[in-house]
């Protein structure tokens, strides 16, 4: 049986982890990487990590889970990355970071999905995002399948594109690892807001309280803009961007819900 740990903000990663464990038939348990808060996780049979790419790596809450993993004796792993666009040094990272748990991934795959970051850019139109959640199932499929076969698969870049994914991440990526969970500092919820708490739940790290009904953020933030995308009235913005002019998107396959489940539990 393989395991499939998963962490998701609007849904990408969790519909692609689905799909992957619906081809792997089966009762494949899906458990949220979130949930499991600070504590070690030992890992003795197959399992996968599928998660996005934040600013060219890991998202934080991922390379922490996998700093206190340990693998003993599993016979495959592999780790599915969703992403906008560029991968930057994400898949390096997701390779290091489970060596050092103990198994040397047997695949590492980068699966394109409908980019969100609206702090830098727009959702891009329906069709186009159709293109991407098309090209998302048929990844799962050709994953579960290498999954089942024992295959070998990595991102194999050139030389030019490992110094290129090396410059975007030392320019970029260290940078934001670094500010990530206080950039919520820029969060705020406009009079539109109804005070209906789905910013709350839907936050995968419980980063958010309701202070008279309104959220407050508390600085320990994934950037995952979860609670941005997820308003039901597009109330949540980011002073100094265009977020106001902005389109809001979740996986049509995810519920509100589904992504609350992950929510980590006081310890």
């Amino acid at each position: 049986m393989t395991t499939i740990y998963w962490f998701s903000g609007t849904g990408n990663s969790l519909a692609l982890a689905r799909d992957i464990a619906r081809h792997l038939g089966g009762d494949v348990p899906l458990v949220p990487i979130a949930s499991l808060g600070t504590r070690p996780v030992t890992v003795e049979g197959a399992f996968g990590v599928v998660c996005p790419v934040y600013f060219y790596g890991l998202p934080l809450v991922v390379r922490e889970f996998l700093g206190r993993m340990r693998s003993e004796g599993s016979p495959y792993a592999f780790a599915a990355l969703t992403a906008g666009g560029f991968a930057g040094r994400a898949p390096v990272q997701a390779r290091a970071l489970l060596r050092r748990a103990g198994k040397d991934p047997d695949a590492v795959y980068v699966v394109t999905t409908p980019g969100n970051y609206i702090a830098m850019y727009d959702v891009r139109g329906a069709e186009a995002r159709q293109r991407a959640i098309a090209g998302a199932h048929e990844a799962a499929e050709r994953i579960a399948a290498g999954v089942k076969g024992g295959a070998t698969a990595f991102v194999h870049a050139s030389p030019a594109a490992r110094a290129m994914n090396a410059v975007f991440y030392a320019t970029f990526g260290r940078e934001f690892s670094i500010t990530c969970r206080r950039r919520d500092r820029r969060f705020f919820a406009t009079e539109a807001c109804t005070h209906c708490g789905a910013c709350s739940r839907v936050c995968p790290v419980g980063n958010i309280d309701l202070v008279d009904g309104r959220p407050r953020w508390r600085g320990h933030c994934e950037q995952c803009f979860a609670c941005i995308h997820w308003c039901p009235e597009a109330a949540i913005q980011i002073r100094r961007t265009a977020t106001a002019k902005r389109s809001r998107y979740h996986h049509p396959g995810v519920s509100l819900d589904d992504i609350g489940s992950q929510r980590r539990r006081p310890e």
